[in-house]
């Protein structure tokens, strides 16, 4: 059988409302390859943790000319195939009832495959052409990134397995737009009820597209589709080469900060087609299916494109500096009260996502943080730097397009050195300090002063402080316990910070407390009844550990949270301005 024959894999949905796909694998002779393994996927790259998609297999039967072959299940991922050298057909089915941008997803109005829930490769023919036939009830229409076969009805062509996993297909009845950019096609698949104006966010990717493309100067594909899914809750958003998936809470749109959500998920997404799935790290493609990749970048390829989002979204206007600033101070705020964001490394945090963000324990809040989080706040800080030192013409934007230059285009993927070195180059100036501090340190990240010498007025004030209005609603928040909540009819302990109050009374994660100085409490009333009592003053909390009743007292203090305010200082210097200006306008 000549090298060229592809895998063909095809894709029915008989029944919809089962939710059951049934997919079928051919596989050419392979006279050299007695023996095959057959191997599911472990993972959806983008989403680091291990899924075992697996699970959803069933009725698995592995046919060569209508007889079936002796098969050994080696594990949870891996089934040992005796072939002769014959051809083989692989069926089974797939139960598709989880709905988020990782997994395969049908019911009776819609069906969403991604291909590393719905499909086994062949190991050592990962490179080998696949095609894709899809079989839609009647009346459904299909949309993918993939290349469509000439004259095959419901045919695509991948180059190789991986590219066939990474494009996403919608089937169904969905809203669909496209639209001409610099000579590429864009696509919009919207698929689920929405109350959000159709036109305006067709508007607002072409924005988000013309700014994106002007700082990388143009785009690496000819076609490229937002699958954009409107569901009963806000979800989250992946990213492929040619495609997105954007879940959005499609009846949410009542005011402005509804469609400013929508803009940062398709700003993050869509900037990933550059920044991880072309500019990345070497374990980052071609992927290991069968367990983790273990990358130290992910502060750069995501917590980078978290800051980096919003730069996209001031130059294409979809968000006023103002604005900007206003935001940028309240996530400082959230972010600065982190027990645990000086404690583990950006580059730590990024190697055990696997095991921790995603599967965090009690005390994760206290340990670490999330390399998203820290990873905007350092790109924001090395942005100001480069900054300061250009004069307010280079930043980070320029940092990206020269990785781009000379990474991403050419296909060479990225190591921290070659980032520093994009850095230097841009700044003019060793920066290998911010790397071991920032990076591989966990100093803290000295952003308000920083901002201050970008031209802004940095503000930092206490919950009473900034309380002007309500004299006794500023009373009520002066004391602090270090007691957080789970959300839930309890008043359960999600966290306890160490050294707090709470810390030295003993309280821990998981206590359920039941009064406050003898007034009973749940997760509604319980920070009230703290809050009716002044800094200094002890406090008796009855609680239950496993069932046993215990009591505590702990004395409050003031708090020592803030609340900060960013904004544009008009008595900055030119030199301040000059930086300023670089930095939010672009110019």
């Amino acid at each position: 059988m000549p090298a060229s024959t592809p895998l063909r894999y095809r894709v029915a949905m008989p029944e919809p409302s089962s939710h059951e796909f049934h997919v079928t694998l051919d596989v050419p002779a392979l006279r050299d390859r007695p023996v095959l393994d057959l191997v599911f996927p472990a993972w959806a790259p983008g989403s680091y943790m291990v899924r075992d998609f697996s699970r959803h297999i069933f009725d698995l039967q592995i046919t060569s000319n209508g007889h079936t072959l002796p098969c050994e299940r080696v594990d949870k991922l891996r089934w040992r195939v005796q072939t002769g050298g014959r051809p083989v057909q692989v069926s089974y089915q797939v139960f598709a009832f989880e709905q988020n941008v990782r997994t395969s997803f049908l019911d009776q109005d819609r069906a969403f495959l991604v291909g590393t829930s719905l499909f086994f490769f062949v190991d050592g023919e990962q490179n080998r052409r696949c095609l894709l036939d899809v079989e839609p009830p009647a009346g459904w229409h299909i949309h993918t990134a993939l290349p469509s076969v000439r004259g095959a009805r419901h045919r695509f062509n991948a180059a190789d397995y991986d590219e066939l996993v990474d494009q996403p297909v919608e089937i169904g009845r969905h809203r669909f737009h496209s639209f001409r950019h610099s000579g590429t096609r864009f696509e919009v698949a919207i698929a689920g009820p929405t109350n959000a104006d159709i036109a305006r966010l067709h508007a607002h990717l072409r924005r988000i597209v013309d700014a994106t493309g002007a700082l990388f100067g143009g785009f690496p594909f000819d076609r490229y589709l937002f699958i954009i899914h409107a569901l009963p809750e806000r979800g989250g958003g992946l990213e492929h080469a040619s495609a997105c998936t954007l879940d959005i809470a499609g009846m949410a749109f009542e005011d402005e900060r509804a469609y400013q959500r929508f803009d940062e998920l398709a700003a993050h997404e869509f900037f990933h087609a550059w920044n991880v799935k072309r500019i990345r790290d070497q374990v980052l493609g071609p992927f290991d299916y069968t367990g983790e990749n273990y990358t130290r970048l992910l502060w750069f390829h995501e917590g980078f494109t978290e800051y980096m989002q919003a730069i996209i979204l001031l130059r294409a206007g979809l968000v006023t500096p103002d604005r900007y600033l206003k935001d940028l101070g309240e996530d400082w705020a959230k972010y600065a009260g982190r027990p645990g964001r000086n404690v583990t490394p950006l580059s730590e945090l990024s190697f055990e996502a696997w095991i921790k963000q995603y599967k965090p324990a009690d005390n994760y809040a206290n340990r670490a943080v999330s390399y998203y989080e820290k990873g905007k706040w350092a790109g924001l800080l090395l942005d100001l730097m480069l900054r300061q030192a250009t004069e307010g013409r280079r930043g980070l934007p320029q940092v990206f397009r020269r990785l781009w230059q000379s990474h991403g285009r050419r296909g060479r993927p990225i190591t921290v050195h070659d980032i520093r070195a994009a850095v230097e180059s841009v700044g003019h100036r060793s920066l290998g300090w911010y790397f071991s501090r920032y990076v591989d340190g966990t100093a803290e990240l000295p952003v308000p002063a920083e901002l201050r010498r970008a031209g802004l007025a940095v503000k930092a004030r206490s919950p009473a402080q900034a309380e002007r209005e309500d004299e006794v609603k500023a009373r009520r928040q002066q004391g602090w316990s270090g007691l957080s909540f789970a959300s839930g009819e309890a008043a359960v302990v999600k966290n306890v910070i160490p050294d707090s109050p709470a810390w030295r009374a003993g309280l821990t994660f998981r206590d359920e407390i039941v009064a406050v100085n003898n007034y009973r409490v749940d997760a509604s009333t319980v920070g009230k009844r703290l809050a009716d009592c002044a800094p200094g003053q002890t406090v008796t909390i009855a609680f239950f550990r496993q069932q046993i009743l215990r009591s505590t007292s702990l004395r409050l203090v003031r708090t020592p949270e803030r609340k900060w305010t960013f904004a544009i200082d008009p008595a900055a210097s030119p030199a301040r301005r000059r930086m300023r200006n670089g930095w939010l306008r672009g110019f």
